[in-house]
């Protein structure tokens, strides 16, 4: 499953992105991107997990919560429909 986090920063802008650079993922969970964005949100993370729960446990373990306020997305490709 694919999945897009929308990330809004709660800090200082050089302490969120050190530690969106810093980021590690573990081997269940494949990063395809980390992006910093211009407009409502400060980056995105574009990521891949077997299911929500391991998406749910990744987004929560990796305290995103630190430094950033997240919103979660499950991603559908169009060509599954």
């Amino acid at each position: 499953m694919l999945f897009v986090s929308l990330l809004s920063q709660k800090g200082k802008g050089r302490e969120a992105l050190k530690h969106l650079m810093n980021l590690k993922s573990p081997p269940n969970i494949t990063v395809h991107g980390t992006y910093l964005t211009f407009g409502r949100y400060d980056g995105l993370i574009i990521f891949e997990a077997l299911d929500m729960k391991t998406a749910l446990l990744f987004v929560m373990d990796k305290e995103f919560s630190t430094d950033f306020t997240v919103e979660t997305l499950t991603a559908l490709p169009v060509d599954a429909l």
